[in-house]
Order: structure tokens, then C-alpha cells, then sequence
């Protein structure tokens, strides 16, 4: 929140202007990714989280 909030300060924005500008601009970034081992994946930036079985074991617990 507060980096949306410097945005929207520093562009002159409302917050909520400045929230749907940043959601625009990622959503048009193109999604790189690679092959490995005849599957494509997304390369993340290497601060991403590793995402484990129990991280998806949670996700898959939330669904309906």
C-alpha cells in the first residue's frame, strides 16, 4: 500500500488511479519464460518464493 500510495502521490494520482495504472502496466509486461526439460516454465526473479508441496497442498485445501 504505501508504494502505491508514493506513486499516486509522486504521479498525482488517487490512490485508486494509481492502483489500476500499476495493475495495467503488469499485466502488458510480457511473461518470460524457458524450457526445461521439454516444458516451459516461468522464470521468476530469484527473490520469489520457492513454492513447496505443502504450499500447495494449502492452496489446493482453499479450493471449493
Amino acid at each position: 500500500m504505501k508504494v502505491a500510495k508514493a506513486y499516486a502521490t509522486r504521479r498525482r494520482l488517487t490512490l485508486g488511479g494509481a492502483v489500476s495504472e500499476l495493475i495495467r502496466q503488469a499485466a502488458e509486461r510480457p511473461l518470460l519464460t524457458e524450457d526445461r526439460n521439454g516444458l516451459r516454465v516461468v522464470r521468476l526473479p530469484r527473490r520469489s518464493p520457492r513454492v513447496t508441496s505443502a504450499l500447495a497442498d494449502g492452496l489446493r485445501e482453499d479450493l471449493p
